[in-house]
């Protein structure tokens, strides 16, 4: 069924960026994605969903690869700053959603259904309220003031370059493309906290109340530190040393797939049963579990 989700997904994602949003039907979508119209309402209701579907789908992606970057220890400004981007970049490029966002016909994000409207605003703006929550990490509350302006500038720049060179972009690219994002954030963060100040084209929660969302940001740091505790915690018991080496081992095998993107899940939950054997681990292993979203849904 995801498959063929996708399918029709990757359909109007060349139609759109074509033919426009509005000029595209249900029909040439179905037909693009080479199965009858009626099948198209078996995986949507409708054309107004294939935008939030796109967006929710880069969205979960970009939130996995933040919790992933923040949950490796001892990460610099700079690699935080660089990684980010690249992260960020590469799934623009692999999501295709761009070619939504800067369409000739006026008004194109404003559904007749004005719930599907708000729902694809809130979406947008969690990922921009990201990359706000990235750059004050790195560079401090002193640009708090600023920095939905900065954003908003790297998404024109990031968004215009996208849309003209997506289909030649590589590592290669993605990279030359980060460092000069990352020269260009550095540029305007010096300016902004000059003596002369900037005038704001949006307020410190950019265009919308500020809210409370997950932060991918919080999660990793905290992944981070419970397995430092895990570590510890195994270094700390009254296993002999033949038995603390192999809980090591497989401690060792956790980090390494708990610092992945997109873990195996069954492979997590092997691993920690073994290690909740013992009853001085089993804590710290349960609050790991609900950070990985592996514990069950009654906990």
């Amino acid at each position: 069924m995801e498959s063929k989700k996708n399918d029709i997904l990757q359909a109007a994602i060349r139609l759109f960026s074509r033919k426009g949003y509005y000029s595209t039907s249900v029909e040439e979508i179905a037909k693009e994605s080479g199965m009858a119209k009626a099948s198209f309402y078996k995986y949507f209701q409708g054309k107004e969903e294939l935008p939030l579907e796109m967006c929710v789908i880069l969205e979960n992606n970009i939130e996995q690869d933040i919790r992933a970057l923040y949950s490796k220890p001892d990460l610099t400004n700079e690699d935080k700053l660089h990684d980010f981007t690249v992260l960020y970049l590469r799934n623009l490029v692999k999501n295709k959603v761009y070619l939504m966002m800067d369409l000739p016909e006026p008004s194109m994000l404003i559904f007749q259904n004005e719930q599907l409207n708000s729902t694809f605003e809130q979406h947008e703006y969690k990922l921009y309220k990201w990359i706000c929550d990235c750059l004050i990490d790195v560079f401090g509350p002193s640009i708090e003031d600023y920095v939905w302006d900065i954003t908003f500038v790297l998404k024109s720049v990031v968004f215009e370059y996208i849309r003209f060179f997506a289909d030649r972009m590589n590592d290669e690219t993605i990279e030359h493309l980060t460092q000069f994002i990352i020269f260009l954030i550095k540029s305007l963060v010096a300016n902004l906290n000059s003596a002369d100040p900037a005038p704001h084209l949006w307020s410190r929660q950019g265009w919308m109340p500020e809210s409370v969302l997950s932060s991918p940001f919080d999660h990793g740091r905290q992944i981070q530190s419970l397995l430092h505790s895990l570590e510890d915690s195994i270094l700390l018991s009254t296993l002999s040393l033949e038995d603390k080496q192999e809980y090591q081992q497989i401690f060792a095998l956790l980090k390494e797939e708990a610092l992945k993107a997109s873990p195996q899940k069954g492979l997590l939950k092997a691993l920690f049963s073994y290690l909740e054997q013992r009853k001085e681990l089993q804590k710290v292993c349960h609050l790991l579990k609900k950070l990985l979203d592996l514990a069950p849904v009654s906990e």
